[in-house]
């Protein structure tokens, strides 16, 4: 059959989706699925899904509940969190999504107190008749937005997630805080609903936790928490595989290890090099990809923060010496590893292999890891002295494209 130019630019948009989660093209994550889906299948469970942007954890929470509804027929409706979001504007989005009305009603009272001042908001979310999606003829009444959106929630049989919880503002406290409590509460009340799967799963970064143990200690029994690390080279390979498969480019098992290597797990950065790879190919009026192909995506990427980057790598790999010094080393070695996050002896390993060392001490990379870390640099970060990754997993991608400037003073050596 003869290669059709437009159907495979139909396809690569398709099946590559760098600006949203994954779900035409997600990849299985084997264990790890598993044990999501166990966790959103378990009634009373409330769940965080944590780790670094770019993870894919947005697309495996996606695709579970997808399986979730296949199921135990849930719906779902998710969130974003964003730094203006506040508590009225995220429940009049919750009432919106639910396909519901929300009015709100002041009677006046008799009774004044520190907290009252003579009268009481009424709440009332009701459905909107045809246009609502969700089974749900009852109107919900209350006192309290919240009590009336977890009765929604079970009696609808909906999950509802929670995304980007880091971009909360300090500001949004009490929304937060109110989110910890209704999740709570949808624990402790979920035996009142035998056939409802209803939860709360949250989204967000690692101290996400902490955050919400913080606000309701009471929480963190009931709340499992799952961390999803980035792809790993077989799963970013799958990925590549199956977009260039779908759009029918040929290419060799160089040029998709190539493209994984750059994109360094980033889920986002797997999927944009895959793609502009691809476009690059159909601009060219060819059905396979070349080297160059990969290349300028790559250029297009990092184009963006080009000045910043180079300007980064420039500043922090020493030029004076003859030969390579340490801190190019670390760079290098930390550039190169597929995992997130290293230890002091894993670097120093690396760091020995690379000086043809094998008697180097932790105290000769010491320093030059306080360094990195300085706001002078701003390259790596810590949670404590001997746990090290980049402080931006996008640079990382931009060195280990660059590394080989990296040693280029050792050749000599």
């Amino acid at each position: 059959m003869r290669w059709d130019r437009d159907k495979s630019e139909n396809e690569l948009t398709k099946w590559f989706t760098p600006s949203k989660p994954a779900t035409k093209n997600y990849v299985g994550r084997g264990t790890l699925d598993r044990t999501i889906f166990r966790e959103f299948s378990q009634q009373g469970r409330q769940v965080l899904v944590f780790g670094p942007t770019g993870a894919g954890k947005t697309s495996m929470v996606l695709d579970n509940l997808a399986k979730l509804k296949e199921k135990y027929g849930t719906n779902s409706i998710r969130v974003t969190m964003t730094n203006t979001t506040n508590l009225e504007s995220f429940i009049a989005d919750i009432a919106n999504k639910l396909h519901l009305m929300r009015n709100v009603k002041t009677i006046e009272t008799n009774e004044k107190s520190n907290n009252v001042d003579g009268s009481i908001k009424i709440f009332s979310w009701s459905a909107r008749g045809k246009e609502s999606q969700q089974d749900i003829s009852e109107q919900y009444t209350g006192t309290d937005d919240f009590a009336i959106l977890e009765e929604a929630l079970f009696k609808s049989n909906t999950v509802l997630v929670v995304d980007d919880m880091e971009n909360l503002s300090d500001e949004a406290t009490d929304l937060r805080v109110r989110l910890a409590e209704i999740a709570k509460n949808m624990s402790d009340d979920a035996v009142n609903y035998e056939k409802s799967y209803a939860k709360i799963i949250f989204v967000g970064i690692a101290n996400t936790a902490e955050q919400l143990w913080s606000d309701v200690q009471s929480l963190k029994s009931r709340l499992a928490t799952i961390s999803v690390p980035y792809l790993n080279r077989s799963e970013s390979s799958q990925i590549v595989e199956t977009g260039w498969k779908k759009a029918e480019l040929k290419s060799n098992s160089e040029q998709v290890e190539k493209t994984v290597y750059i994109s360094s797990g980033i889920g986002k950065v797997v999927h944009e090099l895959g793609q502009k790879t691809g476009y690059a190919a159909i601009d060219d009026n060819s059905e396979t990809i070349h080297d160059d192909y990969i290349e300028k995506a790559i250029h297009e990427i990092f184009e963006v923060n080009e000045l910043e980057y180079e300007s980064k790598l420039n500043q922090a790999k020493n030029k004076a010496s003859t030969k390579t010094t340490v801190r190019n080393y670390v760079l290098y070695a930390m550039a190169n590893d597929d995992r997130i996050n290293m230890t002091m002896q894993d670097i120093l390993k690396a760091v020995n292999k690379l000086r043809h060392d094998d008697h180097g001490k932790a105290n000769s990379i010491s320093p030059i890891l306080s360094q990195l870390k300085s706001p002078k640099f701003d390259i790596l970060t810590s949670e404590d002295r001997n746990s090290w990754r980049f402080t931006d997993p996008m640079f990382k991608a931009y060195v280990r494209e660059h590394k080989d400037q990296l040693l280029l003073k050792n050749k000599q050596e």
